[in-house]
């Protein structure tokens, strides 16, 4: 491991002694990758955070592709899948990359899959259609959608369920774990990055709690103003240097193997100013922007109602006459109401600042 480390930190310049390799290396972040330079040589290119933010362009060396799509694998032999089930596949296509990559990590093992791409390519009565006459018994999904379609299967027939839902792109929130319970469908969650894929599976019996895939990574957990933070190494990738880069994610219950990388972890929160709701991350900033353009008492409640992501929007009785002009302005919250109030009593944070965004999701 430590030749391979080496041999990449050189690759890009970075000097350092055998001795402590990783301590001399400062950690990264998006604004450093954003500055990363255009490959002459790469074999895929994906972008993420596109609408939340600058782009933040990711390229794939040939040896990156082929090992994450391998961590796949091991994804999904972790989570109890083979050749004898047979899965269907909601993950968008594009630049969500567990699209594709489940589908190549499929027909790489011989695994019967369903490459549907939803939510953004097929409606959802052909899923149900689809799902009455194949059976699928495992499905790769974002939670709340898979909940959106268990709850339009005929009721009274199990053998239409699936036995495992596998999930990932989303939060997954306590009322999700319930409901997948209702359902008696076992919810196992996989964790990966657009900029290091398939990182981890969750332990059998507690999707909370990630099992790190320690296979052409360098994991890492670093202390940042009293938090623990996630830090990730592509030992493969030669086209963006993904070096000690600190994904935003928060984490806790960790443990280490022998080795000082991570064998597991929980994720507690995001660290950058994004929230994912719906499934799509959205900026915090932007949210108050917009409303902050039309009034300075508004509450924005982001609550789970049914089982999924919901918006609820609190503004004073005064503009109730706009109504259609202000949820207009917000297209990038999805499943939202707009509420209309007499008194608008905005919370106020320790420091003493108002607290517009109010995540009330468990």
């Amino acid at each position: 491991m430590l030749k391979t480390q080496k041999k990449l930190l050189t690759a890009f310049g970075v000097k350092t002694k055998e001795k402590g390799l990783w301590s001399e290396v400062p950690v990264s972040d998006k604004s450093q990758l954003r500055k990363a330079r255009v490959p002459t040589v790469f074999s895929e290119l994906r972008v993420t955070s596109g609408s939340t933010g600058d782009p933040l362009y990711i390229f794939y060396s040939k040896e990156a592709l082929h090992s994450f799509v391998k961590r796949a694998v091991i994804s999904l032999k972790k989570s109890g899948v083979s050749r004898k089930n047979r899965v269907l596949n909601l993950f968008a296509y594009g630049n969500y990359v567990p699209g594709s990559m489940y589908e190549k990590a499929c027909q790489l093992e011989d695994i019967p899959i369903i490459p549907l791409g939803a939510p953004n390519t097929y409606p959802k009565e052909k899923m149900v259609e689809v799902i009455l006459k194949l059976k699928p018994d495992v499905w790769l999904a974002v939670p709340s959608y898979a909940i959106s379609l268990l709850e339009l299967l005929p009721k009274g027939d199990d053998k239409i369920l699936p036995k495992k839902v596998i999930v990932a792109g989303e939060r997954l929130l306590d009322s999700y774990i319930e409901k997948f319970k209702e359902y008696n469908v076992e919810v196992i969650n996989h964790f990966g990055l657009t900029e290091c894929p398939a990182i981890g599976v969750s332990k059998k019996g507690n999707p909370k709690i990630i099992e790190i895939i320690n296979d052409d990574i360098y994991t890492e957990s670093v202390e940042e103003n009293g938090l623990q933070h996630f830090v990730v190494t592509d030992l493969n990738n030669s086209a963006t240097p993904i070096i000690r880069y600190k994904t935003g994610d928060v984490i806790d219950t960790i443990k280490y193997n022998k080795d000082g990388t991570l064998a597991e972890f929980r994720i507690v929160g995001r660290s950058d100013d994004l929230t994912k709701i719906q499934g799509i991350l959205v900026s915090k900033t932007k949210i108050i922007e917009t409303l902050s353009g039309i009034t300075d008492t508004f509450i924005v409640d982001i609550k789970t109602v049914d089982g999924r992501d919901f918006v609820e929007v609190t503004l004073p009785k005064a503009l109730e006459a706009k109504e259609s002009v202000i949820d207009a302005q917000l297209p990038f919250l999805k499943k939202r109401k707009l509420i209309f109030k007499e008194e608008v009593v905005v919370p106020k944070t320790s420091s003493y600042k108002n607290k517009h965004i109010i995540d009330s999701r468990k």
